[in-house]
């Protein structure tokens, strides 16, 4: 019989795992359980960004991998992501700010992530409306922005054609386990599930099912909200982030604006998508991005919503086997910045639990095992 894996999580995650276990193996069983919808939750709220710049250093190789697979994402996918190179600009405000830039350049330099240190004129040449205050910031030519509801569709669409089972509506309530092994999942309906490997990403919902077998992970629900605004001539290129100010702003291909930056929204009930946006984080958000780009303040916010995801203390992501329990992969904690990561982090899992070359030299500080007690 052919071996098989549930993935746990109809999310980008999820879905990159799934593609790439029957890319690797076509006679492998692969099942995705989602709960609601492919993409309800983190996945179809995010901002979109495919970033390198500002990452953290463990996770600065993954990102630089997963990049160089995202031009030609919509060709492998067959279908289109909405993706755009445009660049990445992070802009200085003031004198701290400016400072810190200068420090950021030579750490991620080292780490092979193209940034530059560029002056208010040049940042002005790459956003050509940003505040007359700008003392200058850091570029990274690399960098773009991609449609988070047209990449889930993507991700799910070629799931489907490579045979992977997508089951919505039916969720995990428990990891099933033979001695220190875990050999299927109990479904939400009721229906068996035995597999030779489950993986878990099921982003602000992974705790709570691992928590059930023992494995107790540092996550936490945050919500994070998101503006769009009503559409604008096209003015802007590069995302535009600021330091010392949550920002993270696009352009869309309709001319709407697009603003997050870790915003929190209320999560009344962690167990449930549920979320409502804080007057405060809007008003609070809208005074950054305008304070950074003028010409949104002529601009009105047409719809606001958020989604849930799971942060570690570190805030960036548990990712790979667990110690002590076979048969069992993890990818979760994504911090509200997995997004670009989804094509490389895909491929690890599925060469894990294929029991290949797993590309340790990716993730090797991004272990699962991390902040266990």
């Amino acid at each position: 019989m052919a071996a098989s894996v549930v993935v746990v999580g109809g999310g980008l995650i999820g879905l990159s795992a799934a593609v790439h276990l029957r890319r690797a193996d076509p006679q492998m069983r692969v099942i995705v359980l989602e709960r609601a919808r492919v993409g309800d939750a983190a996945s179809g709220a995010s901002a979109a960004g495919v970033r390198a710049m500002g990452r953290d250093p463990a996770e600065r190789a993954l990102a630089l991998a997963s990049l160089a697979r995202w031009p030609d994402l919509d060709r492998e996918l067959e279908s289109s992501t909405g993706y755009r190179r445009g660049g990445g600009l992070r802009v200085a405000l003031d004198d701290a700010g400016w400072a810190e830039a200068r420090a950021t350049i030579g750490p991620q330099r080292a780490d092979d992530v193209p940034v530059e240190l560029v002056d208010a004129a040049a940042a002005r040449r790459l956003a050509s409306a940003i505040s007359d205050d700008c003392r200058g910031g850091v570029h990274c030519p690399i960098d773009g922005q991609a449609d988070a509801g047209a990449t889930v569709h993507a991700w799910a669409t070629a799931a489907r054609r490579l045979g992977v089972r997508i089951e919505e509506g039916v969720g995990a309530d428990a990891l099933v386990m033979t001695g220190a092994r875990v050999t299927g999942v109990v479904r939400s309906d009721g229906a068996p599930a035995t597999c030779d490997t489950v993986l878990v990403a099921a982003g602000a919902w992974s705790a709570t099912l691992l928590g059930k077998i023992g494995v107790e992970l540092p996550l936490r629900s945050r919500g994070l909200q998101m503006l769009l605004t009503d559409p604008a001539p096209a003015s802007l290129t590069p995302v535009v982030g600021c330091f010392g100010r949550p920002l993270s702003l696009k352009q869309l291909d309709d001319g709407a604006y697009l603003i997050g930056g870790g915003w929190p929204a209320r999560v009344p009930d962690e167990r449930v998508n549920h979320w409502e946006v804080l007057e405060d984080s809007v008003r609070g958000s809208l005074e950054v991005a305008r304070a950074v780009y003028p010409p949104l303040a002529s601009r009105i916010v047409a719809r606001s919503w958020a989604g849930i995801e799971a942060f570690t203390p570190d805030e960036i992501p548990l990712l790979g086997p667990v110690r002590g329990v076979e048969g069992l992969l993890v990818a979760a904690g994504f911090s509200g910045h997995g997004f670009a990561l989804v094509p490389a982090v895909g491929d690890i899992l599925a060469r894990l639990a294929l029991g290949r070359d797993p590309l340790h030299h990716l993730w090797s500080g991004l272990g699962a095992d991390r902040l266990r007690a």
